[in-house]
């Protein structure tokens, strides 16, 4: 369990927070102060967990974990993640306390006013506010007093861990390092895959395949399955067996041009008001001569009273469905033609007919396409309409025989390996598939019925496929029988028996270079100059050519990497060349010692105690 809570320490994520956690520590009071002794019935439900028999309270564990989980966005496992490393941060906080107490290490009141007085959280207009201070502590639970003890604790742990960790220095002498850290090496590099190795005399028995299986049993666990056989009618497969021919269309566009038209537009200005009266009185005013443009131009210019935007032309329309009601019930047969008062929501509109375009039927090559396309779906669906009546009516006619449905159906029957529920490299990643393949129907008492299904069709569109399965083996959840797993087992012995014997002939390749500096199976064509950070090779081919020893009398080194089961790289290093110039790299290696000095710090603190975590810690 600790391991695990050292690795979600150590996970970059949960760093980034890391401040937020401790911020939390200071301000609830997590530290020493969160531990009781005491060993009853009831530690589970008080304490998270207990160092060498003082408890972690739980309830202010939780606490603390609530406010750093609030920015998890509800990933269970990153908040898991954060929940250990605030319990593994809450056991160094007391240890580190603990270890503060036996060195006798002692802060002073006025370090602690200081250190208050310092907080940019308790400042306002960029000087210290004792009314936020005392607001922002009480809004937490605190007074001065508890406030200023549990901030003394905390200063006093970290007046050790820093007196002990930050008093680290480097030497200059350790800058020579940087000597290493710009060198450059020359080296060449070959390739070596499986050819290098013979398997013709490999040959697998029964015996040594139940050998394995029995030494690895737990291998081969598996999931409820099935095993089923098919038939399918795709739509999608029918595509490249449409063909539309360039009279179809013609005749298609001769025979239906008002469908390849386009509609009648009208253009439309409008005057709306929200006043009866006032609407009368604009009527009087165009029945007595007046200019409906003059009028737009003094009635509610404003946008965001009219449903219709601003007062005025509101450009064309199609003459269709998509008219807006009250143009429609305007009625407007010429142009300048003006409409009477129209009730519409919250107001009134007075419609003028700007201007007609009549009914233009499309260019034929404007309207090939939509045409050529119509056409294609017709005759797409036509045929996958077709076969799926035959399906249907296969399966009307011999409802328990898969084989007389694709027979009578002109499709080929398809044989499923082991499928699980949802499995989605099979077509149970369809649910109306799945579903029937594990339903009552198809799996009687854990064993395969071998019955027939109905005609199952899934998707839409282009995408519609008709199935018929039968289900024709059914294994429950647990350890696969051996002859269900055999041909993988074979796999398996096979593919570890290639690995071992390419593993050994790689090094003995690398033995024979070295002893003789060739081999007959090695062609160094490839040069490479490289640095620490070069990317111009697999980055573990470049490690390993920097930790490779380079011979005091120049002789050829050579190594190998180990890329996957299936190649190798051999190299061989040629030149060194090492800087003479030397680089102060202390301020670098600094940060890296302080590190690990506090790394082995607390890990040291830790092996002297007991650590228990308890039931339920969801961790």
């Amino acid at each position: 369990m600790m391991d695990t809570i050292r690795t979600a320490a150590n996970h970059i994520v949960v760093k980034i927070i890391f401040a937020i956690i401790i911020l939390s520590f200071i301000f609830t009071g997590i530290g020493f102060f969160g531990f009781g002794g005491g060993n009853n019935a009831r530690d589970a439900q008080q304490y998270i967990a207990k160092v060498d028999g003082e408890g972690i309270n739980r309830a202010q564990f939780e606490a603390i974990a609530r406010k750093v989980t609030s920015k998890s966005a509800g990933d269970p496992t990153f908040i898991k993640q954060l929940r250990r490393n605030i319990l593994y941060s809450q056991i160094t906080n007391f240890l580190s306390y603990k270890f503060a107490e036996q060195l006798n290490a002692n802060i002073s009141n006025e370090r602690v006013k200081e250190f208050i007085r310092q907080d940019q959280e308790f400042f306002e207009n960029d000087k210290f506010s004792n009314k936020k201070y005392l607001e922002r502590i009480s809004a937490d639970g605190y007074t001065p007093d508890s406030y200023g003890a549990s901030l003394k604790t905390f200063l006093k742990q970290q007046q050790v861990i820093n007196a002990l960790v930050n008093s680290s220095f480097v030497l200059p002498v350790d800058s020579e390092l940087a000597k290493l850290k710009d060198q450059t090496r020359t080296v060449y590099t070959s390739t070596l895959s499986p050819k290098v190795v013979n398997m013709d005399d490999v040959k697998i028995t029964v015996d040594d395949e139940k050998k394995y299986y029995e030494e690895h049993k737990s291998e081969f666990y598996r999931k409820e399955r099935v095993k089923f056989n098919y038939i399918l009618n795709r739509k999608s497969n029918y595509i490249d067996k449409i063909r539309i021919s360039d009279e179809e269309v013609q005749k298609q566009f001769q025979k239906n041009k008002k469908d390849y038209s386009f509609p009648e537009k009208q253009a439309y200005s409008v005057i709306y008001v929200t006043d009866k009266e006032q609407a009368d009185d604009i009527m009087k005013d165009l029945s007595s001569g007046g200019s409906f443009d003059t009028i737009v131009k003094t009635v509610n210019q404003n946008d965001g009273i009219s449903p219709y935007g601003k007062n005025g032309s509101l450009g064309w329309f199609n003459i269709d469905d998509s008219l807006p009601q009250a143009f429609k019930d305007a009625n407007l047969k010429k142009i300048g033609q003006i409409s009477e008062p129209i009730k519409v929501d919250d107001g009134y509109v007075i419609v003028k007919l700007d201007d007609i375009q009549k009914s233009k039927v499309m260019n034929f090559d404007y309207a090939k396409h939509i045409i050529t396309s119509k056409l294609e779906d017709e005759k797409l669906n036509a045929i996958f309409d077709s076969v799926e009546n035959k399906i249907q009516t296969a399966v009307n006619k011999n409802p328990n025989s898969l084989e007389a449905i694709a027979k009578d159906s002109d499709l080929d029957i398809v044989n499923s390996d082991w499928s699980y529920y949802n499995d989605i490299t099979t077509i149970l990643r369809y649910p109306e598939v799945r579903d029937v393949a594990f339903g009552d129907q198809m799996i009687i008492d854990g064993k395969a019925t071998g019955n027939v299904s109905e005609m199952i069709t899934v998707g839409q569109g282009i995408n519609m496929i008709n199935f018929v399965i039968q289900i024709v083996d059914y294994r429950e959840e647990g350890i696969a029988p051996f002859e269900e797993v055999q041909a993988e087992i074979n796999r398996k012995i096979y593919q570890n028996i290639a690995k071992e014997r390419f593993t050994s002939t790689v090094d003995n390749i690398l033995t024979q270079l070295n002893e003789t500096g060739s081999s007959s199976n090695v062609n160094f064509s490839q040069s490479y100059k490289l640095t620490r950070n070069s990317n111009v090779l697999d980055k573990k081919i470049v490690d390993m050519v920097f930790d490779l020893v380079p011979s005091v009398t120049s002789k050829r080194v050579f190594g190998v990497q180990y890329l996957d089961d299936k190649s190798a790289a051999i190299v061989v290093l040629t030149d060194v060349k090492t800087p003479n110039e030397q680089k102060d790299i202390s301020s670098e290696l600094l940060p890296l010692y302080i590190k690990n000095i506090y790394s082995s710090l607390t890990e040291d603190i830790r092996s002297k105690v007991k650590i228990e975590i308890m039931p339920d810690a969801n961790l």
